[in-house]
C-alpha cells in the first residue's frame, strides 16, 4: 500500500483549452513552470523548469488522451510517482480536472511529502484556473492575458 494524494476543480474552459494548457509549455509557463523542453506525448520524457526556486525535473510521459487523460511519472518531489490527470466535459464549456498521484511510502517521510504534493496540486489548479478563466498569472503575481501567449 502507499500513500495516495486527490485533488479536483471545475474550470469554466472546454476541456480542449484546458488539455492544451496542461500539456504545452509555453501555456504552463503562464501559470506553472518557467519552461520546458517539450509537450508532453506519450513515450517521451520531457524537462520542466522552476527557475524560481531553481529546480528542474524529468518528467516520463505515459499515457497521453487528447482532453481526457495525462499520465506521467517522476521523481521530481524525491520518490518516483505517478500522476493521473483525468479531464471530464462537466457540461458545454465546462472541465472538470482531477489530479491523482500516488507512489509514496506508508511512512512518516512519504506522508509529509504526500502532503506537500497535495497543497502543490491544489495550487496548481488553482493557478490554471486563474489563468484560464481571467489571463491571470498567480505564480509570477503578474496580470497576463491570454492574448499574450502566442
Amino acid at each position: 500500500m502507499d500513500v495516495q494524494v486527490n485533488v479536483r476543480e471545475r474550470i469554466l474552459r472546454p476541456a480542449d483549452e484546458v488539455f492544451a494548457a496542461i500539456v504545452d509549455p509555453a501555456r504552463m509557463s503562464q501559470y506553472f513552470i518557467t519552461g520546458g523542453s517539450g509537450p508532453m506525448v506519450a513515450g517521451t520524457t520531457v524537462e520542466w523548469e522552476f527557475a524560481d526556486v531553481g529546480a528542474r525535473i524529468a518528467v516520463d510521459v505515459i499515457e497521453v488522451e487528447p482532453a481526457r487523460k495525462v499520465v506521467y511519472e517522476s521523481a521530481g518531489c524525491g520518490t518516483r510517482t505517478r500522476v493521473t490527470i483525468t479531464l471530464a466535459a462537466d457540461e458545454p464549456g465546462t472541465t472538470s480536472v482531477a489530479i491523482h498521484e500516488a507512489g509514496w511510502p506508508m511512512d512518516a517521510d512519504g506522508v509529509q511529502r504526500a502532503l506537500g504534493q497535495a497543497a502543490g496540486w491544489s495550487y496548481f489548479l488553482c493557478c490554471l484556473k486563474a489563468w484560464l478563466m481571467h489571463g491571470i498569472n498567480l505564480r509570477l503575481g503578474l496580470d497576463r492575458r491570454l492574448n499574450d501567449v502566442a
